[in-house]
């Protein structure tokens, strides 16, 4: 199922559709409980499953958040190797023959420079074209590696730069996927579900205790909506208040010799 629409909405926008979902469960709820305080005189105790849902959904919420945190994590991490290693191919590169460093240097530069801006905005045909310049970069660089390694198939420096270009290719398939790996849609939608779930008990045992306690409600919808609000923003990469920071990136472009 694709829903990558779901990553490229605001957050003044889905914010306020999830609140509207939560907060008119649990006004439901809470007519629903009023009208069944009538039928039953309020001899009825709905406080246990009321709990249970809310605990439900505090742990529901937690495991959500460890895992959009984890991603997080890794993509950042996997930027910092991919500057590493291209400061190091850098690095190597001065080490070659002086008529190969230039080609080979401007190449790094703009290599760094669409890493930069890798997928940004996040949507596929931006990703597309961002993967297609990367290949093609790294084909151009590995065409100049073959030039300096057939001149030379002896030379130590030319073997270390071999090495840590694989290195930059291999990083370039591990990002992609640290980009594409998301929490799985089924977490979200479960998520926002057991929410609506136990706002509309928690509307329903105020109605049965005949409350109606409305600003309450409003705020505990308000901050379970930020909750799974922080879901999805550490979940999306390049969209939003969380974002992944590239600055080891640009260091790394800025540290090329020109």
């Amino acid at each position: 199922m694709n829903f990558e629409w779901l990553y490229q909405l605001r957050l003044v926008v889905l914010l306020p559709m999830v609140f509207v979902l939560v907060e008119a469960t649990a006004e439901l709820g809470n007519r629903i409980g009023l009208r069944f305080h009538a039928a039953n005189e309020g001899k009825a105790d709905f406080g246990t499953l009321t709990g249970a849902a809310l605990g439900l959904l505090a742990l529901l919420v937690a495991f959500s958040i460890s895992m959009a945190e984890s991603r997080y994590d890794s993509r950042r991490e996997v930027v910092l190797e991919e500057a590493n290693a291209i400061g190091s191919t850098a690095n190597f590169a001065l080490m070659l023959p002086a008529a190969s460093q230039k080609p080979i240097l401007d190449l790094l530069r703009e290599y760094a420079e669409l890493r930069i801006t890798f997928g940004i905005p996040l949507d596929q045909s931006t990703v597309d074209q961002d993967i297609a310049r990367s290949l093609d970069l790294q084909t151009r660089l590995w065409q100049q590696a073959i030039a300096v390694t057939a001149a030379n198939p002896q030379s130590l420096p030319a073997y270390r730069f071999v090495g840590s270009l694989n290195e930059i290719n291999n990083l370039h398939e591990k990002r992609i996927t640290a980009l594409r790996n998301h929490v799985p849609l089924t977490v979200v939608l479960m998520l926002i579900g057991t929410a609506m779930v136990a706002m509309g008990f928690t509307g329903f045992n105020a109605g049965v205790a005949e409350a109606r306690r409305r600003p309450t409600t409003l705020i505990m919808s308000l901050t379970i909506s930020l909750l799974i609000m922080l879901v999805i923003d550490l979940d999306r990469p390049y969209h939003g208040l969380i974002q992944v920071p590239v600055q080891a990136l640009v260091d790394a472009a800025q540290g090329i010799p020109h």
